[in-house]
């Protein structure tokens, strides 16, 4: 079973929620408390945010089996926060990536609701009072896959790419681009093992200590075609690089796959910010509606994949959006 398609069963309280009727797939948010826990992901006593999408009627249900007052009926449908029923226990099977938002909240995607249980009642799927109950963490490894702080991402991030693509493959050409890398950190420890970088960003932050590394300061537009179209070293550079990253590279997300894919080389980024506003034009393939979420913009980036070709994805342990789209190296 493949990491994203890895699930695990836990339990937890509802203290909150709000629900999104739509005419398709409707979302339920429950601000809860988990009560049974999977190995290295979350344990009993933290605090997550659940997401639980399904066909309208079924969600609305739901939400009425869990709000603590009727008085509370309207503000549900007007996707307020309303109070929960905290007599009652939710069992679900979930993704077992569990990703972090902006704020370092835990985000967990619902895929099956296996029951809604009473105080007290032992007699459906889970027990509820049963702490002891854990699930392997989904690579098997053995040790507890500390998370670290954002302040190591760029470290982590250069780690996973070098880990992943090797060396070889990252010092071919003119190397790897960096595109909104910012203050140059992931190039920093990119350049540290060996491996030629260069950073393009229309506002590089790196000080003057950037002498290890080549700076590009354009933007990515596009699919890149005015920066590969130069007679110059910028078109050279674009053009003969082996490799495309982007961490958090907010409006250049999009544009580093269209320009992996037009010049046929490995890219992997971790998407952030969704700018709707900005990109009114995305639209998900498999539902028609529009790229407004994060994990419908995630959706929207693996959906780019040419035919018979699948991107890939991974997690890094680090706090905040950690989900790694990728070209499978091989």
């Amino acid at each position: 079973m493949s990491g994203d398609d890895a699930t695990i069963v836990i339990s937890f309280q509802p203290n909150h929620f709000k629900l999104f009727l739509s005419k398709k797939i409707s979302l339920l948010v429950i601000t809860a408390t988990c009560i049974n826990g999977a190995k290295n992901r979350i344990k009993p006593g933290n605090a997550a945010l659940f997401h639980i999408r399904q066909p309208k009627d079924v969600l609305y249900k739901m939400a009425i089996s869990l709000l603590q007052s009727a008085d509370s009926l309207q503000d549900m449908k007007k996707a307020c926060k309303v109070d929960a029923d905290a007599t009652k226990k939710i069992v679900i099977r979930a993704n077992a990536n569990i990703e972090r938002n902006r704020k370092g909240d835990r985000l967990i995607e619902c895929v099956e609701v296996l029951c809604i249980q009473d105080n007290g009642d032992t007699t459906s799927y889970l027990p509820v009072n049963n702490t002891d109950l854990y699930c392997e963490y989904i690579t098997g490894k053995k040790d507890e896959n500390q998370i670290s702080l954002k302040v190591q991402r760029s470290k982590i991030f250069a780690e996973w790419i070098i880990d992943t693509y090797g060396k070889d493959l990252l010092c071919r050409g003119t190397g790897v681009l960096d595109v909104a890398g910012g203050n140059g950190e992931t190039c920093r420890h990119l350049v540290a093992n060996g491996i030629p970088v260069t950073l393009l960003d229309p506002n590089p932050r790196c000080g003057d200590d950037n002498s290890a590394f080549t700076i590009i300061p354009h933007p990515l537009n596009g699919d890149g075609s005015d920066l590969t179209s130069r007679n110059d070293d910028i078109g050279h550079i674009v053009r003969n690089c082996s490799f495309i990253c982007g961490l958090h590279p907010d409006q250049a997300t999009e544009p580093i796959v269209s320009l992996a894919e037009r010049l046929n080389v490995n890219f992997a980024i971790l998407p952030c910010c969704v700018m709707p506003s900005l990109f009114p034009h995305r639209v998900q393939r498999k539902h028609g509606v529009a790229v407004r979420s994060y994990s419908a913009f995630c959706e929207y980036l693996l959906d780019m994949a040419p035919e018979n070709e699948e991107f890939l994805v991974d997690y890094l342990p680090f706090v905040g959006r950690n989900k790694v789209i990728y070209r499978s190296p091989s």
